[in-house]
């Protein structure tokens, strides 16, 4: 699939409806692709999240208007637009819009005049209102900073955790920045299916940029949800090394003084902050304590959290 295209989802039962706005979007630039089934169409989100999803309200089994709940309640991907299709006559004009979230609707039998114009509209609309990161489309700095800060304001017992990957670009020096990309939504996809299966509404999870990572959960479930991250980072990341490299165990590439290194395969470090003992007044006072923690992270082999204990020593 094209990097640069925006990607849009059409969940659509009716093939014929599916096939005429897939045809549409595509010959206006959009990457467009269909599914018939609403559970299908939920891994295809959270796997490979779309930049925008059109949805029929008369979908079988799950409605439209359920996944229209179930995803702008999602703390992850709330942000995505979704259009909704509804039919024309009085079904369409009883449908109560308080109570489904969606973004704009669009009225069947569409037309292509219609769809184009919806479709732009919604992407306008994201933009104004959203800086998701463009690689993995995960909320960025604004949103981080905005989520980080309702928390200590109300005052929640949260765990704020910072994720780095090692090696990462020793890994982008080797096998170049498209490769490299790849391991990040892949990070993305480990990380936001991690938080998902805490089953958390309060959970959130954001892109700093890089391989930088953030989630934010209940700190009594911080160290569940870093485990289940790095036994599925471990798991997935050799895959992504050439043969040779990965029965190795190592990269020969470029250090950060331009010399030639031995790089092991790439581990990920998480630097977890909680109020549960100590009071949080600010976001820098935050950053600070996770800067010092990521530090020791870091400076320890293979992939590893590292929780601020208020004093005590940390450790993973």
């Amino acid at each position: 699939m094209s990097e640069n295209k925006k990607r849009i989802l059409i969940i659509e039962d009716d093939t014929s409806t599916a096939e005429l706005m897939q045809a549409t979007l595509n010959k206006k630039g959009f990457l467009a692709y269909s599914v018939k089934d609403i559970r299908k169409a939920l891994d295809t989100i959270y796997n490979e999240p779309p930049d925008l999803i059109i949805v029929d309200i008369d979908m079988p089994s799950i409605g439209g208007d359920d996944l229209c709940k179930k995803l702008k309640g999602d703390t992850v991907y709330g942000h995505l637009p979704i259009i909704l299709l509804i039919p024309s006559g009085p079904s369409g004009s009883k449908i109560d819009w308080d109570s489904i979230p969606a973004d704009d609707y669009l009225i069947k039998p569409v037309s292509p005049d219609e769809l184009n114009l919806r479709v732009s509209l919604s992407f306008s609309r994201a933009n104004r209102e959203l800086d998701a990161n463009p690689l993995t489309r995960l909320p960025g700095n604004n949103s981080i900073i905005k989520e980080i800060q309702k928390r200590i304001d109300a005052g929640d017992k949260f765990a704020l955790a910072y994720i780095d990957l090692d090696h990462f670009k020793a890994y982008n020096d080797k096998y170049g920045f498209s490769r490299g990309d790849e391991i990040l939504r892949m990070t993305a996809r480990v990380v936001t299916n991690s938080i998902r299966e805490l089953n958390r509404s309060d959970a959130f999870v954001g892109h700093v940029g890089g391989d930088d990572f953030v989630f934010i959960v209940p700190s009594k479930l911080s160290d569940d949800a870093c485990n289940k991250i790095i036994k599925y980072f471990d798991l997935i990341i050799p895959t992504f090394y050439d043969e040779d490299d990965r029965v190795r165990g190592y990269i020969d590439s470029t250090n950060r003084k331009g010399g030639k290194e031995r790089f092991p395969l790439m581990t990920i470090s998480i630097a977890v902050v909680t109020n549960e003992k100590r009071k949080i007044k600010h976001l820098g006072e935050a950053s600070a304590i996770a800067a010092d923690l990521k530090k020791h992270a870091k400076s320890i082999a293979g992939s590893i959290f590292v929780k601020d204990l208020r004093g005590e020593k940390a450790k993973g």
